[in-house]
């Protein structure tokens, strides 16, 4: 069982709990044992006690010089290239990359070679290159997340991300409440049914957080039913019947695609968008057409969001040490920064709207 220690577990300790010398931990960690015999089962006991004691190695520990690197890693779960104006890490990279050179750290990228994408193997990880790292991606592994948080490597993910046992610093773009403010603007325009439709099963976090927003923004009186989960595209003609028998006059599209297919929809009939139905893009540009169509709904602060990320990141590594000796009492910026060193704060990056051409006011209201 995996403790969740205050303080980091050093090389020498691991050495101490396996009976081994700190040198064979080194080279069981480093795996330089070309030409040095470690039998099989000295290597094993060496990594179970990693694994057990959430060993990370520290390559700050290994600095000569002010403790740190000025090293910021970054991981995704998915890979990052090719990257384009429209890709979904383009612009959060961008951030990253602006923010660390103005706080004089340079940025290294984490790719996981061999195949299977993954921060830890044999109960370690090549993120100690770093002095802390920045987490991003549609998919993460979640058992990871929480691994590397229990073995007190500080890192910040990009995106709301709840995990078991303490919470996990993440930064976020406000979906709820860019999605309540859209949704409020619906009714005020004189729309009495509205209605709320994603592609995909809506378990991801920034998913559930959209529909948090709609929900609280509709009155009872206006609900005509679930929000609508199709599985793929092929099921937008079907939705769309299910609309016009509801009486739908807006709906709040969860991705551009989603968006798009309706418009397609709208057209084929000889009906139009906003005149006959009202629709707003909740900012996810996953496999959309990218057409041309102005659409009004939010923008996702992308870029923001690794700026802010990368920041709260810095201030976190270069918080004092929470044991050093503080005489007299401490003051307020002092349990801040205490907090900082704890890890588990989040930041909320407001999204932006675009005003668009798909939304008007219901017939009944031109």
């Amino acid at each position: 069982m995996r403790r969740s220690p205050a303080k980091r577990p050093t090389q020498a300790d691991i050495a101490r709990l396996a009976g081994v010398s700190q040198a064979t931990v080194s080279l069981v960690l480093n795996e330089r044992d070309a030409g040095v015999r470690i039998s099989p089962a000295t290597r094993e006991r060496v990594l179970t006690v990693m694994r057990e004691w959430g060993y990370v190695a520290n390559a700050s520990a290994r600095s000569l010089a002010g403790g740190r690197n000025k090293i910021i890693g970054v991981y995704t779960f998915e890979p990052v290239f090719p990257t384009s104006g429209v890709d979904f890490y383009f612009p959060f990279l961008l951030g990253m990359e602006q923010e660390a050179a103005d706080l004089g750290y340079d940025l290294l990228l984490f790719t996981s070679a061999g195949g299977e994408r993954q921060i830890f193997r044999d109960g370690s990880t090549r993120l100690w290159h770093a002095d802390g790292a920045l987490l991003l991606g549609r998919d993460p592994n979640v058992e990871e997340i929480e691994q590397l948080r229990d073995s007190g490597f500080p890192f910040v993910y990009v995106g709301h991300r709840e995990v078991a046992g303490p919470p996990v610093s993440y930064v976020a773009a406000d979906y709820a409440g860019a999605t309540r403010q859209l949704t409020e603007r619906l009714f005020q325009l004189g729309h009495q049914r509205v209605a709320y439709a994603r592609i995909g099963n809506g378990v991801a976090q920034p998913s559930r957080d959209r529909e948090q927003g709609f929900r609280r923004a509709t009155p009872s009186r206006h609900l005509t039913g679930p929000v609508w989960t199709l599985d793929s595209v092929a099921e937008v003609d079907g939705l769309f019947e299910e609309l016009q028998r509801a009486g739908v006059t807006a709906v709040l599209a969860e991705q551009q695609l989603l968006a798009e297919e309706l418009l397609s929809c709208t057209r084929r009939r000889g009906l139009s968008v906003p005149d006959d139905l009202s629709v707003v893009v909740l900012g996810d540009s996953t496999g959309a057409r990218q057409d041309g169509t102005p659409w009004t709904g939010l923008i996702v602060p992308r870029e923001q969001m690794g700026q802010r990320a990368t920041a709260l990141l810095v201030r976190q590594l270069e918080a004092p040490d929470a044991s050093a000796p503080n005489s007299g009492a401490p003051d307020e910026g002092a349990l801040d920064e205490g907090a900082l060193r704890s890890g588990g704060l989040s930041e909320s990056v407001e999204c932006c709207f675009a005003v668009g051409a798909t939304v008007g006011p219901p017939k009944e209201f031109s």
